[in-house]
């Protein structure tokens, strides 16, 4: 299914059906920095994973797990290669195309293995408004998803400064499985790490690149509305829930956040 045309900014069409629970708050515990470069170091010393599998295609160039590949999933659709697969439990999320900094189409496995979802995003990876001479830097793409309640939450945006979309950049949007209409778009500039964190009935996502302000961010699933957020020394690369506390990776510091 191609997805109509998102609007580029925050917008509720209808509520994602979500509880009413208060929303998480993050007090920070822990801040150091790291050697940028330790990654996997980092995840390790914390015992951190994500549910992502491990990709043979060389066009992945993302985050891998460190669980192999069911032999059910396809490892291309047409000429488009798989470059991401994260496993959610009861479902799977698939991303399909040319690399892992254009990933395109999302298609949802259920538990069954029987494919419930496969949407093209193309009309949301081309920002409507443009800086001169930025269009080549602004060609966007899928970067993370989940399914909860029938709605997929999905992050999208380019990899370049916020200028060259002229702000329009790095949104949370939340789709109708079964339908493809899109329930809400978040406000831009909230998610453009590696991966959000959905939490009953809120998502935990960041956002930062190189000169910009990078901040945490606590959202209602219901609507995509901004509940609070938290500055950040650098940009957001990882966020992974464990024990009720939730580490965040930048690109040169630390965190750990005491979720209440």
């Amino acid at each position: 299914m191609k997805l109509a045309p998102p609007p580029f900014g925050q917008t509720l069409f209808r509520p994602a059906p979500a509880g009413s629970s208060a929303a998480p708050r993050l007090v920070k515990i822990a801040e150091q920095k790291n050697k940028i470069t330790d990654e996997a170091a980092w995840f390790t010393a914390n015992g951190l994973s994500l549910p992502t599998l491990q990709i043979p295609s060389a066009a992945a160039g993302g985050a891998s797990g460190s669980r192999p590949l069911p032999s059910f999933v396809p490892e291309s659709y047409r000429d488009q290669p798989l470059v991401k697969a994260i496993d959610h439990g009861d479902h799977l999320a698939l991303f399909y195309g040319s690399s892992f900094a254009e990933e395109r189409f999302v298609a949802i496995l259920d538990a069954a293995h029987g494919v419930v979802a496969f949407f093209d995003f193309e009309s949301f990876l081309t920002p409507p408004e443009i800086a001169p001479n930025e269009a080549e830097f602004v060609r966007g793409h899928v970067g993370w998803a989940v399914v909860k309640d029938g709605v997929l939450y999905v992050s999208s945006g380019h990899r370049t400064y916020a200028a060259s979309s002229k702000g329009k950049n790095a949104y949370l949007s939340a789709v109708d499985l079964a339908s493809g209409q899109l329930l809400w778009q978040s406000a831009p500039l909230v998610c453009n790490a590696e991966n959000f964190v959905l939490r009953g009935d809120h998502l935990l996502c960041g956002y930062g690149f190189t000169a910009e302000p990078d901040f945490l961010y606590v959202l209602e699933r219901a609507t995509g509305k901004v509940v609070s957020k938290l500055s950040l020394k650098s940009g957001p690369d990882y966020l992974v829930e464990k024990d009720g506390k939730l580490f965040v990776r930048t690109y040169d510091t630390d965190y750990v956040f005491e979720i209440r």
